[in-house]
């Protein structure tokens, strides 16, 4: 990583609050450059890495990110905070939904990414290799895209080690999630999101979410605010007490998409965290003149994830996803 200094606070590296910007060593990526806030504290201590932005549209993250830049003090904390605003730095200003507009690919699905590979990829590779490489924990702040509304939930990747999955799940618990989803350990035969790619080398990862339709919400950015406090609690980073949580953090293991079964306006009638049942209607498709061409139903048992909240979908897209509840054992 190549680092310019703001001449706003301290050099990068030292005690104290860096504010900058850095370009990544792959020259796949020379084309941009990447802002960071660095926190570190006049004590040694863990490596905390945060970023957001990964869809631009997810604002309540991004804004999340730059509230916790202000919340960390050097001199009463150990170790270090690195937080990263903004990933997917091709699509500001551009406000394409989901993907990096270099190459269309989802960053979010792309880890953990290769070096000679696209541009997301080669980003994903960066962001693991260059900037969270050695880090005590990764968390990846999501927030509901323009067309989408969002449960609160945190997303951890489990392994089959015990101790590993523990830690990883205490974690996803400082946030004040309605879902926690525990990925098994199938997930890491394939590119996915930060979690699973730094599980493979037995580095904790959470990916939060909390938001919808790109609109900056105060209840949305402090459920990340204080989530990401709570993780730093939990590190030892300062010296306080994690908050309680007031939501039932369900824990869940198993992702069910549901498609639009034809072209249409579909009209939802269940909402992102409430419990469906297998059988249950989810809403309904209906055509421009409103005569309903075919129903939705649930095909499990579980929560609602998240729904999208644009009506007019096209046969085979997403309209929401639904997750199981795990087992004991």
């Amino acid at each position: 990583m190549k680092i310019t200094d703001q001449k706003t606070g301290c050099d990068y590296g030292e005690e104290g609050v860096f504010r900058g910007t850095f370009r990544f060593d792959n020259p796949i990526l020379a084309d941009y450059t990447w802002p960071l806030c660095e926190i570190r504290g006049t004590q040694p201590g863990p490596r905390l890495c945060v970023s957001a932005g990964v869809h631009v549209n997810e604002v309540s993250s991004i804004e999340a990110s730059i509230r916790l830049q202000t919340l960390f003090d050097p001199e009463k904390m150990r170790g270090s905070v690195s937080i990263i605003p903004v990933i997917n730095q091709p699509a500001v200003h551009k406000y394409s939904e989901y993907v990096c507009p270099v190459d269309g690919k989802n960053i979010n699905h792309t880890f953990p990414g290769r070096t000679d590979g696209t541009f997301s990829e080669a980003l994903c590779d960066a962001v693991l290799n260059e900037w969270v490489k050695g880090a005590d924990c990764y968390i990846d702040m999501h927030g509901g895209d323009l067309k989408e509304k969002v449960s609160w939930f945190t997303i951890f990747q489990r392994t089959g080690d015990g101790e590993f999955d523990a830690a990883a799940r205490n974690i996803a618990m400082c946030f004040n999630s309605e879902i926690v989803l525990a990925l098994g350990p199938d997930y890491m035969k394939r590119p996915g999101r930060p979690p699973t790619a730094c599980a493979l080398r037995k580095q904790v990862a959470i990916m939060t979410e909390a938001g919808s339709n790109g609109l900056l919400s105060e209840d949305d950015i402090s459920f990340h605010v204080e989530g990401v406090l709570n993780v730093a609690r939990l590190l030892g980073i300062i010296d306080s007490q994690p908050t309680s949580a007031t939501n039932g953090r369900s824990l869940c293991d198993s992702y069910i998409w549901v498609e639009c079964p034809i072209d249409g306006d579909f009209h939802a009638e269940v909402e992102p965290g409430s419990i469906v049942r297998q059988g249950q209607r989810l809403g309904s498709v209906c055509d421009i003149f409103g005569e309903v061409l075919d129903e939705v139903f649930a095909p499990a048992t579980g929560f609602v994830l998240w729904r999208i909240t644009h009506p007019s979908i096209r046969k085979g897209d997403a309209l929401l996803t639904i997750v199981e509840e795990a087992h004991a054992g």
